[in-house]
């Protein structure tokens, strides 16, 4: 019995001894990928083309995705950071968010932002890609805008 506990507490320690040698082992630069770094091939965005500029819309159709609701509006005459008469119709009533709306205006970083009477924001896009412009405020609302010149 002494014998056979003698062989497997060698044996136990030998395998210890293997098993913290593989653990240190030495491994290539080739095995290992960390210094390399990975750029996701996948387009996020489109850029404009420098010098190729859309015309303006004449019209703006705001979609509401939770609601469904659909209505077209004039488009600003310029872009200015003043505060103007959003000129939203009675089709947006559908819209919780769109119905709310009074005024807009451009802000420094590009956005558009769409408050209410007293002068609350409603909504706030940002230029999207593929529409004109996304909503990001409130984080809820699922609304787009995009051009109606057609």
């Amino acid at each position: 019995m002494k014998n056979f506990v003698a062989t497997a507490a060698c044996a136990g320690l030998a395998a210890v001894v293997l098993v913290a040698n593989l653990q240190g082992a030495p491994v290539s630069a080739e095995t290992t990928r960390a210094d390399v770094t990975v750029i996701d091939p996948k387009t996020t965005a489109s850029l404009a083309v420098p010098g190729a500029q859309a015309a303006p819309a004449k019209a703006l159709r705001m979609i509401d995705l939770r609601s469904g609701a659909t209505c077209r509006i004039a488009a600003p005459a310029k872009t200015s950071q003043d505060l103007t008469r959003a000129p939203v119709g009675p089709e947006c009533q559908g819209s919780p968010a769109l119905s709310r709306v009074a005024k807009w205006r451009h802000t420094p970083d590009g956005s558009l932002e769409m408050l209410d009477e007293e002068d609350e924001t409603v909504l706030l896009f940002m230029p999207g890609d593929g529409v004109l412009y996304e909503s990001i405020y409130p984080s809820e609302a699922l609304v787009t805008i995009v051009s109606a010149n057609g």
